[in-house]
């Protein structure tokens, strides 16, 4: 036997090792009209029935071609020797048939024949050494539903074990022309493709109701074909499958992947509403090796699932595999969970990759029916797992201009129970550039919770996450936090919000180790270590509220401080225009680092303090000195040119910010306060130095009693909910 035909231009196997290891570390075509089964009574063995020259009746599991098969008509009546028709005569005649109208191949073996199987109810053509000749007329229905009898399953099986061809054509059926059907077949034990699609007049073709790797009950083939549906050479507008029920194909169990569409000329093929990498049940594992689907080498605009004809893609290597492959839709499929919708089937090395240059794919959609469930991905002991993988390994192409939008990933299909990938929900790699997770157009954002890892990782600069609930369930209240940080950016100049809310996360909720990060406009709540924890460099945190963090967890190396916002060991952080309040520790802690800036927030109500420097943090800049105290102004002395600002509460933090000034050279500075502060409530403040070092608040001092206007009466009830600030430029430094 010789070689299996090589990716066209795709990864080697040894690449894509490669990309493990490093883990270590269109439009849709419409569903074809069913086309009713001829019923027996249509089929007359060995003979043409209905209209001439339009449909030929295999009766036969013989793949001998001994008949005259210049036309259907001469072969009706010229069928050879054994007076049967097989399915290699029937191929050849309707190849000879002039292409004037749809030509049909039914089936009607009796059940003394040899291929008979009475046991199973099947039949099995076993072909021979040389493969069937292409379907190169087009307009050609190939139906094994015709076959008398009503199982649940394809009762023709097309054998292949003993094609043997040259490199990439020992296939099933091979189609090169437009409007053929495949419909109702198993086909088994192919050593390159079950069903091969090639070239640009291989359009608008369907292969529907199909088992595509598996024998007839759904087990392993004895020889596993290579791919279970090949597209390539510039295949087009192509169907496999269908949202109807009835049109589901079953590709699993094949050596590489269950569908490949590959090479920059194919493009506009559809993957819909099939099962694949599963078994019958749809509730148990029959692995396609490497993929369920692979999209490699510059195939485009293709799509797999969509609106109600989602596929299901559980149990094999990777659920969908992206390399180089742009303009891609994912959408509508289960990717890691069995039919139910409920139990963990996983796809164990993760459940989508997007890799080497993917570019401008969408995964999900603004709709329910365009949404994924990316769940349950990876496996105990394996160092793989993400729901969604997108990197290139080696850089020689980005990968990039990716959307994320409206999936659950790490939840069942309800968005309320758990069912997290092994690892991250969400890992944005090396060589990645501007992957929107999210967004802020209604149904754009993802539900991301109980991952292994944590919800997003992202390794690369330019990417944005945005208006998704990250470790909380679809309805907005159930608990589902990731079991490490809710979102953790490791590399430079990206953005996180507006509009996310990172919520019972078991780490921080938000971890950023890289710099020049954009915080912006998000909740983040009830995370178990801290709401936001900073240890990389320049990063910009404004207009979040930060609220009932701190209050667990286990102590992570990455940030071992608890409290609403930590500043660990870097420099040059802007913490503005935040809600810090009710954190079960301290609002805001300097471990360490100068420059870092805490300007104009609103910090109340924390368990231990406001503001702490701790381990020479901001230098220890300690907190200005405040003197004299009305209800319409405060004095006090500070460094020198420093900024000071002027904050009020009822206790010693900084609940309302109510302005700013700058000290003078001697350090002294007052603040007029407009409107009056009521006599009772505390004054407090800080000062920035030229370094941009924040202190802490100053001591508390109580307004005196005086003559103040006639007082708006403080709310005596509980707090109202808080919504994230919407920031207003207040502050230019």
């Amino acid at each position: 036997m010789t070689a299996r035909h090589s990716l066209h231009g795709s990864v080697s196997r040894p690449a894509l090792l490669l990309y493990m290891l490093f883990l270590l570390f269109g439009p849709s075509l419409a569903p074809a009209s069913a086309q009713r089964p001829l019923r027996p009574s249509d089929l007359k063995r060995g003979s043409i029935t209905a209209s001439a020259e339009t449909l030929v009746t295999v009766t036969t599991s013989s793949d001998v071609a001994d008949g005259n098969v210049s036309s259907l008509a001469t072969l009706a009546s010229q069928p050879g020797a054994d007076g049967a028709i097989s399915l290699r005569e029937a191929i050849l005649a309707t190849n000879a048939t002039p292409a004037l109208g749809a030509l049909t191949i039914a089936f009607n073996l009796p059940n003394s024949d040899p291929g008979h199987n009475a046991a199973k109810s099947t039949w099995t053509i076993a072909l021979g050494a040389q493969a069937l000749p292409a379907l190169a007329r087009g307009n050609v229905t190939i139906d094994g539903r015709t076959q008398p009898g009503s199982p649940s399953y394809p009762q023709i099986i097309m054998d292949g074990y003993n094609v043997n061809e040259a490199a990439g054509l020992s296939n099933g059926i091979t189609i090169t022309s437009d409007h053929n059907s495949i419909r109702g077949l198993t086909l088994v034990n192919f050593y390159d493709d079950a069903v091969l699609i090639s070239g640009p007049n291989a359009a608008a073709n369907l292969v529907a109701g199909c088992y595509l790797g598996p024998d007839a009950n759904g087990a392993a083939a004895v020889q596993p074909s290579y791919f279970g549906v090949e597209l390539r050479n510039g295949a087009h507008d192509n169907l496999i499958g269908g949202a109807d029920p009835a049109a589901r194909n079953l590709i699993s169990g094949n050596a590489h992947s269950g569908v490949m569409i590959q090479d920059a000329t194919t493009h506009n093929n559809t993957v819909a509403g099939n099962w694949i990498g599963v078994n019958p049940s749809g509730q148990a594992a029959l692995k396609n090796a490497v993929a369920g689907v692979m999209v490699a080498a510059g195939a485009h605009d293709n799509l797999i699932g969509g609106a109600s004809q989602g596929n299901l893609l559980s149990g094999n290597e990777t659920g969908i595999y992206i390399d180089g492959g742009g303009a891609t839709t994912i959408a509508g499929n289960t990717i890691g969970l069995a039919a139910d919708g409920h139990t963990p089937l996983a796809n164990d090395g993760g459940g989508i990759w997007l890799l080497n240059g993917a570019h401008d794919n969408l995964i999900g959609g603004t709709s329910a029916a365009a949404r994924n469930i990316i769940s349950g991905n990876g496996a105990a002991g394996s160092q793989f797992g993400q729901g969604i993988y997108l990197a290139s390994v080696p850089i020689n192409a980005l990968t990039m201009n990716n959307t994320i939008q409206g999936n659950y990933i790490g939840v069942d299909s309800s968005g309320n129970q758990p069912a997290g990938n092994y690892r991250q929900g969400i890992l944005i790699g090396p060589g990645t550039q501007n992957t929107l997770v999210g967004g802020t157009a209604p149904g754009t954002g993802n539900v991301i919770g109980y991952n292994g890892l944590g919800g997003v990782r992202i390794d690369s600069s330019g990417n944005q996450v945005a208006g998704n609930l990250i470790g909380i369930g679809a309805d907005g209240v159930t608990e589902l936090g990731n079991q490490l940080n809710g979102v953790r950016v490791g590399g430079d100049n990206n953005t996180i919000g507006p509009d996310n809310t990172i919520a019972y996360n078991q780490q921080s909720g938000l971890m950023l180790s890289g710099g020049a990060t954009t915080v912006l406009s998000n909740t983040l709540s009830a995370n178990a270590r801290s709401g936001i924890c900073v240890a990389g460099p320049n990063n910009t945190l404004r207009g979040n509220l930060v609220q009932s963090n701190g209050g667990g967890g286990s102590v992570w190396p990455d940030c071992a401080i608890r409290a609403g916002i930590v500043i660990t060991g870097t420099n040059g952080t802007l913490v503005s225009e935040n809600d810090i309040l009710d954190n079960s520790a301290v609002g805001v802690v300097v471990y360490g680092g100068m420059g870092n800036r805490i300007l104009a927030n609103s910090i109340s109500d924390n368990l231990s303090a406001g503001i702490q420097l701790m381990s020479g943090g901001n230098n220890g800049v300690a907190p200005p000195q405040l003197g004299l105290v009305t209800i319409s102004m405060v004095s006090g002395t500070a460094c020198a040119l420093c900024r000071v600002e002027v904050f009020t509460d009822t206790s010693d933090e900084g609940k309302d910010f109510l302005g700013a000034t700058t000290a003078s050279s001697n350090g002294l500075f007052s603040q007029v306060i407009a409107p009056a502060v009521q006599p009772g409530r505390h004054v407090t403040a800080t000062h920035t130095d030229s370094n941009g070092n924040t202190s802490p608040f100053a001591p508390a001092v109580s307004v005196p009693n005086g003559s103040p206007p006639d007082p708006t009466p403080t709310p005596t009830g509980p707090r109202p909910p808080l919504s994230p600030r919407q920031y207003v430029p207040v502050v230019t430094l």
